[in-house]
């Protein structure tokens, strides 16, 4: 059964109980001072009669006639048949003998009616007399009769009209719930764009707005799990891309250093080729063993001293700058920054390589620290090849190579910029790129400047 039926049934239920309970409790009332407001009028005209006959005893005795029963019965009659016409009925008892009335007098009562009857005596010295009154009251009973009839039409006719009066209610508060299913069945199927169209301002409307917040939510983290997933694929197929090229070549020239016939010229080009694809695989293995680093431990930032960190990155590069015929020149306005002295060491060592190799001998590479806008920037620029927009937009994918021949001859996997961004996310900053084709690349950290009390993360 569902839930708006559910509400149907109950509210028209407990609607008909308190209605027919209401009803018959007004009835029961009405009907209890109906009935009081006719006992009360019975025993004020008994009293009335009871006094009236009382009175024209004592007329007949101040006469001095004397009260024989047939006297009597003539002063009773003569109230009988006055107030037999009005439906009220007299009998007039001695010593519990009927006096009053005769017989053949008719009663005002029958089997099928319904009276009051009251009985009192009368004053001293007549205390031996007793007035018997009786009223038929069968009107009374027919209308009530009447009126519990017309309550039961009236439920008859109610019931239906209510019945369908919630039915339209109840369907139309409980359509924000059954928009909400629709919305939410659709999304289980997988189409997470879709929200519920609710307006009201009640707690359906709230309902739904926080409902739309969660599938915003959901939405988004399904986008970044797909993209994810994606990424890891398009990561393992260029891995395996990565290595089939270095491992291919490594097999041919081992299965030609163990041919017979070779010089030991052969055997010295083979051997070579063998060690730079081995120098160029382990490079491949610790740079992806950086990322993963990057990915599960958290930083613990430190002043980071600009001298000490450009100075490291020049040692580092100094002998692959000498064989490229490349200057580099350091400039730094700013004493220290807040960050990791390690990983920004492998950031700037990154840039550099990646200008070293796009930059034709007798340029220069500049490496630069300053501050823009109250925040430390360091800068890697140079005046190489430059690179397209396209190339630009995907240069910081894991294994892409903007120029693959030129990066596959200085053994690069297209992971040192994506390494760069891992380490920039690491502190929680941002890295931009500004790069033109045929005039040159510069690359960006954000950081805070070491005058900063407490760096945040």
């Amino acid at each position: 059964m569902r839930f708006w039926h559910k509400i149907l049934l109950s509210v028209l239920a407990f609607f008909i109980v308190a209605l027919d309970v209401s009803v018959i409790m007004i009835m029961k009332k009405s009907w209890q001072l109906n009935m009081d407001s006719e006992m009360q009028r019975a025993s004020s005209e008994q009293l009335l009669i009871a006094n009236n006959i009382y009175e024209n005893l004592e007329s007949i005795q101040t006469r001095g006639a004397t009260l024989t029963s047939t006297l009597i019965s003539s002063v009773a009659q003569s109230y009988g048949e006055f107030y037999h016409k009005q439906g009220i009925g007299l009998q007039l008892w001695e010593n519990d003998q009927l006096v009053y009335p005769n017989a053949g007098v008719p009663s005002v009562s029958t089997p099928e009616s319904h009276s009051i009857q009251l009985s009192t005596e009368l004053p001293a010295p007549y205390q031996t007399l007793s007035i018997v009154y009786q009223r038929d009251i069968s009107d009374l009973y027919a209308k009530q009769h009447e009126l519990n009839r017309f309550f039961v039409m009236i439920n008859w006719i109610i019931g239906p009209i209510l019945l369908l009066l919630l039915y339209l209610l109840i369907r139309q508060l409980t359509k924000p719930l059954k928009q909400l299913s629709k919305t939410t069945k659709t999304i289980a199927e997988g189409k997470y764009t879709e929200r519920v169209q609710l307006r009201s301002k009640d707690e359906f409307g709230e309902l739904a707005l926080n409902f739309n917040r969660m599938a915003n939510a959901v939405e988004q983290h399904v986008i970044e799990l797909s993209n994810m997933a994606d990424e890891k694929q398009r990561m393992v197929d260029n891995l395996a891309h990565e290595l089939r090229t270095p491992l291919t070549s490594m097999q041919g020239f081992a299965e030609f250093l163990t041919s017979a016939n070779i010089g030991q010229e052969e055997q010295q080009m083979a051997g070579q080729y063998i060690l730079s694809e081995t120098l160029r695989l382990k490079n491949l293995a610790f740079k992806l063993l950086d990322l993963s680093v990057l990915r599960h431990h958290p930083l613990t930032l430190k002043q980071v001293d600009i001298s000490d960190l450009f100075k490291s990155v020049k040692q580092i590069e100094q002998l692959k700058l000498d064989e490229a015929g490349i200057k580099l020149e350091m400039d730094y306005s700013i004493p220290a920054v807040w960050g990791d002295h390690d990983l920004l060491t492998s950031f700037l060592v990154n840039l550099v390589e990646n200008s070293i190799h796009a930059s034709p001998q007798g340029s220069t590479i500049r490496l630069l620290a300053y501050v823009l806008q109250n925040e430390a920037i360091l800068e890697v620029c140079d005046s190489g090849f430059g690179m397209t927009p396209e190339q630009s937009a995907r240069v910081f994918e894991p294994f892409y190579r903007g120029e693959k021949s030129r990066t596959r001859e200085y053994g690069g996997a297209g992971l040192g910029l994506s390494l760069c961004k891992q380490i920039a996310d690491a502190h929680q900053t941002r890295i931009s790129l500004n790069s033109t084709l045929g005039q040159g690349t510069s690359i960006r950290i954000f950081l805070q400047l070491h005058n900063i009390c407490s760096p945040t993360l």
